[in-house]
């Protein structure tokens, strides 16, 4: 029964039931039943729900039936109801005066959906919203890259332009007009409104639609606390009693609480707020559609058991959390407008203001008490910082910043110092590099204060560090750099033997690693170089020089020329002193057009050490691939001896390039003249000197001393002739390409015999070095000593029968058991 001039009265229809359901006498009830009449649709699944608990027990309406007699019959006495909050004292009659929508100016900032529609706000947000600006707290925390998140296909904050709401960094401007607006009681402009309806979304992670916004109320909780510095806010589940008796004690100390109400069929829910009580056991209720809509008392009687009630649950017991600070401050800057300075306070929280005119006046409109890192800088020339303690006594923050225009410095060294590198490290990381003129000089703009490594690295063999602080006072760091002659090779290959070989158009980094176990013997030397074998000519490829420490690139550099089949050592940009306590990836990154990426000598493999590739993450290579990559980091150090000596070839075709004097895991080839000169430390060694195909030669016991050089006798490797008949006709032999490359469920292996009566079999292995399938070939035979072509397919199954997962294997033909080829082919499914 709706009342004149407004107000209604929602009375039962059937006796098993209270007789007042609910009442208002500010807003009319009208049944119309859609999204946006949330009371009516309310009274239709609560009163469905209590007609059938109530059918079900018969001996619970009795009481209910006994009240509709004292009724009718005029027998019910009068008493007035205590009410929370008093009445006549809001305009609504509950403790939330306020009346928002989901639309209107109140959806302003809310994404555009799928559709091209503003997205509405969301009854969880609306209801949240209300709520925060009933306590008129928003906390003092930003929104960040930490709070992005997708949910129907709208990705918040990354989408803000194509989708038309604000960034983050906006939002937390427009959050802090509002936190401003809050501390001087002004009333909320539109764009408050927006601001804050819209930050309560996001903080629930709302999924946005035009056509209704979603999320979990219990999730309200936990982003007023989280988010919003509130001190306390609980979700309750609508369990027994207990529930009822908390949420009288939450209207009588006028703590609002958020309802999550479902239909009776379970079809979907709404975020309603309860901010009232009276000792009828009727509660306020605001639905948070406009004003068009009603608050209204309602009857929420105790004891309806779970599948009964039309409310899940609620967040109760919100309590805002301590009165927040503003903090004024003013920059100055001798003869430059402070206008646009970024100024941060770092402490147990961040935030971040601009200066935004002349004036070089800021705020912060609400920040907590405590003490931070103040900072302040403009176009990363002019910059102080400092720590202070802010309190309601100390709440002003004066900068005068100073000029960092640029560091400077000089570089001294045995040689011409042009082109030296220097390099500012803090925590393990480059944050400044710059290079030295023709006069030994440099300068590095916009150097920040405080305190760093310096490091200067010069034509491959020159370095020094030093530890520097920069200041105002002092913005000037000088190097006089130190020789380090020693250039210790290292490696784990022996001479290099082939190509490993993958898919065309690819790019991988192939490396080797050092260990604790390696470089603990470089204790104060630097990583400065690299020499590798080269496996692709310019035309075909890219090739970048790398150092890594675990996934930390440390040092990168581009080749500009380079010929395949060529040993080529270049020199860092960056050198890199050696921590003996690291693990260290040396080798190159390569782009290949071809598919060749990397030499291997012919093993055995180094466990762990001697082949590594990266994609994502650092791969050991697959141990049926067993050698070493021909990579060789070059140690450069003040502390080695040298050995020299001639090397020359006997026959053959060999390469004396190629060549390698191993001592150990010190290596070095010789000159086109056979003539090499190897760096090791002070040590006694075993040198061996070797070349496929080749004989080997060893000189035992070489002594070798710091700063001398020892002269080994000149040595000739003798080409070794004689391999059997038979095993040069399994050589012959031809494993060919698998087509197609790449497939997707099955391809054809194919290869050839040129000896009679052979067993082959083809074995299929991952990446990871297992095998996952045998195919034999029992009559493959050459007639005639007549080269014949076989063919076997696979159908991308294990020996099992089952599917194996995309990606990269190996097939290796054998033949009577001996491998002879292996190749690489790609399943895409």
């Amino acid at each position: 029964y709706n009342l004149s001039p407004a107000g209604f009265i929602a009375v039962s229809t059937d006796d098993g039931i209270y007789p007042v359901i609910a009442y208002s006498f500010h807003n009319c009830l009208f049944e119309e039943d859609s999204e946006q009449n949330l009371v009516y649709k309310m009274f239709l699944s609560d009163l469905k729900l209590r007609l059938n608990y109530y059918r079900n027990n018969p001996q619970k309406a009795k009481k209910n039936q006994s009240i509709w007699k004292r009724f009718i019959n005029d027998e019910i006495e009068v008493t007035r109801p205590q009410y929370w909050p008093e009445q006549g004292t809001t305009p609504t009659s509950g403790w939330v005066e306020t009346q928002w929508h989901q639309t209107g100016v109140f959806n302003d900032f809310c994404p555009l959906d799928n559709s091209g529609q503003r997205a509405v706000v969301g009854c969880v947000a609306t209801a949240m919203a209300m709520i925060m600006d009933y306590y008129q707290y928003v906390g003092v925390e930003m929104f960040t890259d930490a709070d992005d998140y997708s949910a129907n296909g709208i990705s918040i904050d990354d989408e803000h332009e194509e989708r038309d709401f604000p960034s983050f960094p906006q939002l937390n401007l427009y959050m802090n007009d509002l936190r401003m607006h809050y501390i001087n009681d002004d009333y909320l402009t539109n764009q408050d409104k927006a601001a804050i309806n819209f930050a309560a979304g996001i903080s629930v992670n709302m999924y946005y639609s035009s056509q209704g916004s979603g999320a979990y109320t219990s999730d309200v909780a936990t982003a007023l606390v989280n988010k919003f510095n509130y001190a306390n806010a609980e979700w309750v589940d609508n369990y027994g009693a207990e529930f009822y008796t908390q949420l009288i004690q939450n209207m009588m100390n006028a703590q609002p609480a958020e309802f999550s109400i479902t239909h009776a069929d379970g079809s979907g829910g709404h975020a309603i707020i309860c901010d009232g009580y009276n000792t009828d056991d009727y509660y306020h209720l605001n639905f948070g559609w406009g004003t068009s809509n009603v608050t209204c008392w309602y009857l929420l009687p105790e004891g309806m058991p779970s599948g009964y009630s039309v409310i899940n649950g609620a967040v109760m017991e919100i309590e805002k959390g301590p009165d927040p600070l503003t903090v004024n401050g003013n920059v100055i800057i001798e003869g430059v407008s402070p206008e646009g300075t970024y100024i941060t306070l770092e402490g147990e929280r961040f935030f971040e203001t601009y200066v935004p005119d002349e004036s070089g006046d800021f705020v912060f409109p609400a920040i907590f008490s405590g003490t931070y890192t103040a900072a302040a800088i403009l176009e990363r020339v002019y910059y102080e910082s400092f720590e202070i303690e802010l309190d309601s006594l100390n709440n002003f923050i004066q900068f005068n910043l100073g000029n960092y225009e640029a560091l400077t410095g000089t570089v001294t060294a045995p040689i011409d110092p042009e082109g030296c590198f220097i390099a500012l490290y803090q925590e393990n990381e480059m944050v400044y590099n710059g290079i030295t003129n023709s006069m030994g000089e440099y300068s590095i703009p916009d150097v920040l204060p405080g305190d760093y490594i310096a490091m200067a690295s010069l034509a491959g063999n020159y370095f020094q560090m030093q530890e520097a602080t920069i200041t105002l006072e002092n913005q000037v760091i000088d190097f006089d750099l130190d020789g380090y002659g020693g250039d210790l090779a290292f490696s784990y290959a022996n001479c290099p033997v082939d190509i490993l070989h993958l898919i065309p158009n690819y790019t991988m980094t192939c490396a080797i690693k050092l260990t604790p176990d390696e470089v603990s013997e470089f204790e104060n030397d630097v990583l400065a170089k690299v020499r590798f074998k080269v496996p692709i000519e310019m035309t075909e490829g890219e090739l970048y020089a790398q150092i890594w420490e675990g996934d930390d690139l440390l040092s990168e550099k581009e080749m500009t020329e380079f010929y395949e089949g060529e040993w080529l050592e270049t020199a860092f940009d960056f050198f890199e002193p050696i921590d003996i306590n690291t693990e260290y990836y040396i080798g190159y990154k390569i782009h290949t057009l071809n598919g060749d990426l990397v030499y291997h000598d012919n093993g055995p493999r180094i466990e762990g050490k001697g082949a590594f590739i990266r994609t994502g993450g650092w791969t050991e290579l697959s141990s049926n691939l067993d050698y070493n990559f021909c990579i060789e980091p070059v140690i450069i150090s003040q502390n080695f001896g040298t050995i020299t000596g001639n090397v020359q070839l006997d026959g053959g075709d060999g390469n004396i390039l190629d060549v390698t004097i191993k001592s150990e895991n010190y290596i070095e080839h010789p000159n086109e003249n056979g003539d090499y000169f190897s760096y090791l430390k002070p040590g006694i060694y075993d040198v061996s000197l070797s070349l496929k195909n080749y004989s080997t030669l060893h000189h035992s016991n070489t002594i070798v001393i710091p700063n001398e050089n020892i002269e080994l006798p000149d040595a000739v490797l003798t080409y070794l002739l004689g391999l059997e008949d038979a095993e040069m006709e399994i050589l012959d032999s031809n494993l060919i390409n698998n087509f197609p490359n790449p497939f997707h469920s099955t391809t054809t292996i194919s290869f050839s015999v040129t000896q009679t009566s052979l067993f082959v079999t083809l074995e299929i292995f991952n990446i990871k070095g297992q095998k996952v399938r045998t195919l034999e070939c029992s009559n493959c035979f050459a007639a005639a000593s007549k080269e014949l072509k076989h063919s076997k397919i696979w159908d991308g199954k294990d020996n099992e029968g089952n599917p194996v997962t995309s990606g990269l294997y190996f097939y290796q033909m054998n033949i009577d058991g001996k491998p002879v080829a292996m190749k690489k082919m790609l399943l895409v499914r």
